[in-house]
């Protein structure tokens, strides 16, 4: 229907009084339109200048709307590099309810004065289903002011040749429609409440003789009230337990207690004191013993939360000075059982060791050195060096003694010097003693 106010080579008449007679009737027509067309543009141009419009198509049909065509006829004083009035797209669109569509029109002002385009939509029959207009006051560049006479007699130059240019060749080019956008229709669903414990264990890193208290702190940082569960606070060896909150059970190496549910926002507290225990063999310059803590918060069948603390169990016993094997009650004899002896027989030499302290020799390494020349008679657990007979070490208890003997014979008369000694890595010094036994001709 406003086809009839556009100036265009099919319908060459004014549009002016006609536009601005039927303005509030085709804005109020426009609002019933299956299809809201609105168009963005410039209001005024210069002649020569480049105008683009926004053209918004809005579905207002409530249904799907498909395969609509898109027409715009424009005033002379508009170029479209397509074509002459009208153009149309070549592809349709379609316009699901709800969503709209964006394209948009290019053109060249060449006409100065009120012109104006209007954008057309049409069904698939060719139905009007919606339209608008939008105009752009179109004025002449600026003048430049006359340049002054020349004092001076000018200076001709002859005219160069005229040259032609060819005229060039355009081709249409049409702006696809832009791709539906339809805003989904946005849900706020509030979250369930829920409870959301959270378990934190502190306490000292380290410990040293000392008792440490750990405390485990459970807190609900959730919307609701947690489930009546029970925490569990174990831990390994190298820590005794002192001392823990009331109505807690002991077992192994563990404390536990039943808990009440918390609400949301609460807290629920509960310690246990541990000492550190090191081996009475690991001393003060000894590098710490690592033991580990663990807290677990069981609520109904599943553990719901969890934590961990990593402990170094220092000893604070200082490594005993070194004694002497004299001053420890260490007795060491070697003597043969036949003195002399003749060449050929056989003499039996016994080494003792004697502990005469208060304390457990612990392990001693014995030896005997055999005399150069003689030959070892029988089997001994021992393993000969360079004729040095090594025994399995000896541990002597306090009050006792160890013995350990070896036979040998020589070749030649004369005599001999056996030896015998002690080592150990507790005892400063050695220990060490001789046996001389006579060889006597056959």
């Amino acid at each position: 229907m406003h086809r009839h106010c556009i100036r265009t080579q099919r319908r060459g008449f004014a549009i002016g009084a006609v536009l601005a007679a039927t303005a509030f009737v085709a804005a109020a027509a426009r609002a019933e339109d299956a299809v809201v067309v609105n168009i963005t543009g410039p209001l005024r141009g210069v002649l020569g200048q480049k105008v683009a419009y926004d053209v918004e198509l809005i579905n207002n049909a409530g249904r799907n709307l498909e395969k609509l065509h898109i027409v715009d006829y424009f005033d002379e004083g508009f170029h479209h590099i397509a074509s002459k009035s009208p153009i149309e797209f070549q592809q349709t669109i379609d316009l699901p309810a709800g969503t709209k569509k964006w394209v948009k029109l290019e053109f060249e002002l060449d006409g100065v004065g009120r012109q104006c385009h209007r954008v057309e939509i049409l069904d698939a029959s060719r139905a009007f289903m919606g339209g608008a207009t939008e105009c752009c006051k179109v004025e002449a560049p600026a003048q430049q002011p006359a340049a002054p006479a020349p004092t001076t007699p000018p200076v001709l130059v002859p005219p160069l040749p005229a040259v032609t240019a060819p005229a060039p060749t355009t081709l249409p080019v049409l702006v696809p429609p832009l791709p539906a956008v339809t805003a989904p229709a946005s849900t706020v669903v509030a979250p369930p409440a829920a409870a959301q414990p959270r378990l934190e264990l502190d306490g000292p890193t380290a410990l040293a003789g000392t008792p440490g208290k750990y405390k485990a702190t459970i807190r609900n940082l959730g919307t609701a009230a947690t489930a009546p569960g029970s925490l569990r606070i174990s831990w390994q060896d190298g820590l005794v337990p002192q001392e823990a909150s009331q109505g807690f059970s002991l077992v192994g190496s563990s404390v536990a207690w039943e808990l009440p549910a918390i609400p949301p926002g609460g807290t629920a507290e509960r310690d246990v004191v541990l000492k550190g225990e090191t081996p009475a063999t690991v001393y003060s310059d000894a590098p710490p013993l690592t033991a580990r803590i663990n807290a677990e918060l069981t609520l109904g069948a599943a553990i719901a939360a969890a934590d961990q603390r990593a402990v170094a169990v220092s000893s604070t016993t200082p490594r005993p000075r070194p004694r002497s094997f004299v001053d420890a009650g260490i007795r060491l004899s070697l003597a043969d059982l036949d003195d002399p002896v003749r060449v050929g027989d056989t003499t039996t030499l016994v080494c003792t060791l004697v502990n005469t302290g208060a304390a457990p020799s612990g392990p001693l390494d014995v030896f005997i050195d055999l005399p150069r020349g003689a030959r070892p008679v029988g089997n001994y657990r021992a393993r000969f060096e360079n004729g040095r007979a090594l025994f399995d070490p000896l541990d002597v208890p306090p009050g006792g003694q160890k013995v350990v003997e070896i036979q040998y014979q020589v070749g030649e008369p004369g005599r001999y010097t056996s030896g015998a000694g002690v080592a150990s890595s507790t005892f400063t010094g050695s220990l060490d003693r001789t046996c001389d036994t006579e060889f006597l001709p056959r």
